[in-house]
């Protein structure tokens, strides 16, 4: 496939192997590059074959690690901001935050904690020998933790991540689809994925940031959905279609801006913990909808759906 080399870049250049001699492990996302470097006598590293392709290269350093073993985790200190309802919950500290991961198989005590300061950028990540320590190697940011990280990371006035799928289609255009979960992003990457000329950055999570230009730019990233496409690939965002489920056939509806900005807050995964981070979303949202045509698509889910973006962009 030829893409025109000013809309298409690899946003990791130079890439190299995800693990190190020195028992490191580095990828990147959006052009931020993690890393993540085990302690004297610490854990083994490995990285999940879903990172292969976003293995980092020349990236600078956006988030760094140093990982440890711990016979016993004690549970956080400061009060918990926000409970997934799931494994994990995130804590306040007096200069940063504690993310504690509990799974009822393992008890009260949590089987890991990553420890960061206040913006996101240096931090420990406490894994439980008792858990880990059987295992060849082990990556310590197992969903959802490396997808955390980035997200509060990018909430200090850099990005945003967004429930949608990113589509580059055969001119270079980058599309960006993003509905609520069983919105037919899945359904929509497969049909643009069957195109010639069309890549898909990612069917599920999209990273939007200002590029060198100024410009909106969406990034793909390892976090797929069902249909398990991504690509390290940014790409400048030229419109936004908001997804509903179509009845009698495809049909497009602009957006006020307004409107628009609150649907992709409502479709995004923000720090509703954090007023700041809230803000800058609120703001980077406003500026987006500001310069990007924002629509509703309601599409059926057959080729036709692939055609009516194509005659509307």
């Amino acid at each position: 496939m030829t893409m025109p080399a000013t809309s298409l870049v690899e946003t990791q250049p130079g890439r190299e192997s995800l693990v190190g001699p020195d028992s490191s492990l580095a990828f990147a996302v959006a052009g931020l590059r993690v890393e993540m470097h085990s302690a004297p006598g610490g854990p083994p590293l490995a990285a999940p074959s879903t990172l292969e392709a976003f293995a980092a290269g020349a990236c600078p350093a956006g988030i760094e690690l140093s990982v440890h073993w711990a016979d016993e985790i004690p549970a956080p200190a400061g009060p918990a901001v926000f409970d997934s309802g799931g494994v994990w919950t995130l804590h306040r500290r007096e200069s940063g935050y504690e993310f504690a991961f509990r799974s009822p198989a393992w008890g009260d005590t949590p089987y890991k904690l990553a420890r960061m300061d206040e913006n996101f950028r240096r931090g420990q990540v406490w894994l439980s020998r008792r858990v880990f320590g059987a295992r060849p190697g082990v990556y310590p940011l197992e969903y959802p933790l490396d997808e955390l990280l980035v997200i509060h990371r990018l909430s200090r006035g850099e990005g945003v991540e967004v429930h949608g799928c990113g589509v580059v289609d055969a001119r270079g255009r980058g599309l960006l689809f993003t509905g609520h979960s069983g919105a037919g992003k899945s359904t929509l990457a497969r049909l643009w994925a069957a195109s010639a000329g069309v890549c898909i950055l990612s069917d599920d999570r999209i990273i939007l940031r200002r590029g060198v230009e100024g410009n909106v730019s969406m990034h793909g990233t390892p976090w797929h959905g069902e249909a398990r496409l991504a690509l390290p690939l940014a790409v400048p965002l030229c419109g936004v279609y908001v997804l509903e489920h179509g009845r009698a056939g495809n049909e497009i509806e602009r957006l006020a801006p307004g409107q628009a900005a609150a649907e992709l807050m409502s479709r995004s995964f923000l720090p509703f913990h954090d007023a700041a981070g809230l803000g800058f979303s609120l703001q980077f949202f406003a500026g987006v909808v500001g310069e990007v045509p924002c629509n509703i698509f309601r599409f059926l889910p057959d080729g036709s759906a692939v055609r009516e973006i194509e005659g509307h962009v």
